[in-house]
């Protein structure tokens, strides 16, 4: 089974906690590296940008760059790219992402438009009744409905803020229309990984430290999936859960004992 020919990581709990590094997060880049893998770290998050996300790991120590981190909304446009070449898109999202949308050559609709090829949600902070309305209007009128992920609320210093989920929940419920969630635990996410990595499902494993989100979603796109003690889920709620992973570690610093042992 170990190793594969390539590796979808997770990042909070498996690579970081907060701002620390974990235990042969360093030496398991290195070992990808070395062995040639190909690797990308996979993120829900829809308001860092990839840049943010890259200059945190450098801050902790590794370094590494674009063609290794993919974020959820950085999938969700280029599966909307690829549907919709040079289409519109009606983003609610803040400026990074319209940049991010822009950047695959679509066009982002004007805030008071109504048709639109594509309806993106993002974490908008100025979201308001008018967005709303522009948005479910766009939806009704046919246009594919994408929210980047499903988070009801998002942690912030002192409390919580809605997230992206509870902006898409209120689009959905005013155009009776579901939409389609990139983010894990669904599995566009790793599927766009894959198509970037030109990998399929049964030589791929996903690492992640969640049962309910990353060990999901590498059940639900086919892969392999290996759950790292060293973050949410712990060995008790593995036990309770019917979602299991095909590998368990403590951390990466077990994990590589058995690649190193395995090459």
């Amino acid at each position: 089974m170990l190793p594969y020919t390539t590796y979808l990581i997770d990042l909070d709990g498996v690579i970081y906690r907060g701002n620390e590094l974990l235990p042969g997060a360093k030496e398991f880049i290195t070992w990808l590296e070395t062995s040639k893998k190909k690797y990308l770290f996979l993120t829900n998050n829809s308001f860092a940008t990839a840049t943010q996300i890259l200059a945190k790991l450098e801050r902790l120590g590794i370094s590494t760059n674009n063609m290794h981190l993919l974020t959820a909304g950085q999938a969700a446009v280029q599966h909307i790219a690829r549907r919709f070449p040079k289409g519109v898109v009606y983003v609610v999202g803040e400026q990074p992402l319209m940049e991010l949308v822009e950047s695959l050559g679509l066009i982002v609709a004007n805030i008071d438009a109504q048709e639109a090829d594509a309806v993106l949600v993002g974490l908008d902070r100025d979201f308001d009744y008018a967005i709303m309305t522009c948005a479910m209007n766009a939806v009704r009128s046919g246009a594919l409905f994408i929210t980047i992920n499903r988070d009801p609320v998002l942690p912030i210093a002192g409390g919580f803020i809605p997230g992206c989920g509870a902006l898409a929940a209120a689009i959905e419920v005013a155009s009776g229309v579901t939409p389609e969630v990139v983010g894990k635990p669904e599995p566009m996410l790793l599927q766009e990984a894959m198509h970037l990595l030109d990998s399929q499902p049964g030589e791929t494993v996903m690492i992640g430290d969640g049962l309910q989100v990353d060990i999901l979603a590498g059940q639900n796109a086919g892969t392999h999936t290996l759950l790292l003690l060293s973050g949410s889920s712990s060995r008790e709620d593995l036990e309770k859960s019917s979602i299991k992973p095909d590998h368990l570690y403590e951390n990466l610093t077990a994990l590589l004992q058995d690649l190193n042992h395995g090459s």
